[in-house]
């Protein structure tokens, strides 16, 4: 008995043993059905946080976290993210509307963790960041709400977007709207934390200036250089003083008379003038001077010449 007991017992064990085999056999497939949903709960988990850190990659930089956005009306509210820090002040803006093409305030001072609501009113505007040297041109990694019509403001709720400020660092953004004008190019700017050296004012005005381009207008040519001046003009040559007339010209001094012929040596007497009387005397020339003597009769001298004369006729008689 002890033995068909035991053997009995043998066989209920060896039941106990399949029994337990096939136990074991629906908990393995149970583990492994369970371990396959844990992976596919996993792969499934891994997609979401992928999709998520992609669709935060694409607004998110350095100074705010985009928490979510409202199409207005009846469309859901988008939640993009959660924030990353304990909410501060509520800071409202308003983009465009009545007051134009303008974000109202234009410019806001916010802390980390302070969260920034816009609401978009007419005509069909965007929230877009750029950096202060280029404020009409998208940040790379920036901030974009796109645009969120609101016809006339008849979208009622209006659109919204809202973001949380990580730091205190400045931000820069602007409507990237460019029909049926340049929005930015009209100074549709905005700005969280300004600083003196690049304040909302620079800011807006490098928008107009800019015109909603690319990159910053050439630097405008440099002026001609001034042309010189002319040369003073020389003073005009001193009058030339006026020569003096000549002198009146020296009249030519007069001509030496003609030396008288020198003498023949003639020792003959010259022939007695008509009318006169004359001895003959006798003379001789000595080196062109003549010594002589003559007696001449009375009609040789001019008429009353002579008279009362004692001596002779003062005077020279011609040679000849």
């Amino acid at each position: 008995m002890d033995y068909m007991g035991n053997d009995k017992m043998d066989k209920s064990q060896m039941a106990d043993y399949k029994m337990s085999g096939n136990e074991m056999a629906d908990n393995k497939m149970a583990d492994s059905k369970m371990g396959e949903s844990m992976m596919d709960n996993g792969a499934n988990q891994k997609n979401a946080m992928d999709m998520k850190s992609d669709s935060s990659s694409a607004v998110v930089d350095i100074s705010i976290t985009v928490i979510s956005s409202y199409k207005g009306g009846n469309a859901p509210v988008e939640q993009i993210a959660q924030p990353t820090m304990n909410k501060g002040m509520m800071h409202k803006v308003t983009v465009g509307g009545d007051a134009g093409l303008v974000f109202s305030p234009n410019t806001i001072m916010a802390a980390a963790g302070d969260m920034v609501e816009f609401t978009f009113m007419s005509t069909n505007h965007s929230l877009t960041q750029s950096t202060f040297p280029l404020p009409c041109v998208k940040m790379q990694g920036g901030a974009d709400s796109g645009f969120l019509p609101n016809a006339n403001n008849t979208v009622s709720p209006p659109p919204t977007f809202m973001f949380q400020v990580k730091d205190t660092k400045p931000a820069w953004f602007y409507c990237k709207q460019k029909k049926p004008i340049v929005h930015c190019g009209k100074g549709m700017t905005f700005s969280i934390n300004p600083t003196p050296d690049k304040s909302q004012d620079m800011f807006m005005a490098m928008a107009m200036q800019q015109n909603g381009t690319a990159a910053p207008p050439p630097a405008a040519a440099s002026p001609p250089p001034a042309a010189s001046p002319p040369p003073a003009a020389s003073p005009p040559p001193a009058a030339a003083m006026p020569s003096p007339p000549p002198a009146a010209a020296m009249p030519a001094p007069a001509a030496p008379a003609p030396a008288a012929p020198a003498p023949q040596q003639n020792n003959a007497a010259p022939a007695p003038a008509a009318g006169s009387s004359m001895v003959q005397g006798t003379g001789s020339m000595n080196g062109g001077q003549c010594s002589c003597s003559c007696l001449c009769g009375t009609a040789a001298f001019p008429v009353g010449a002579g008279m009362g004369m004692y001596g002779g006729y003062s005077g020279a008689v011609p040679v000849s």
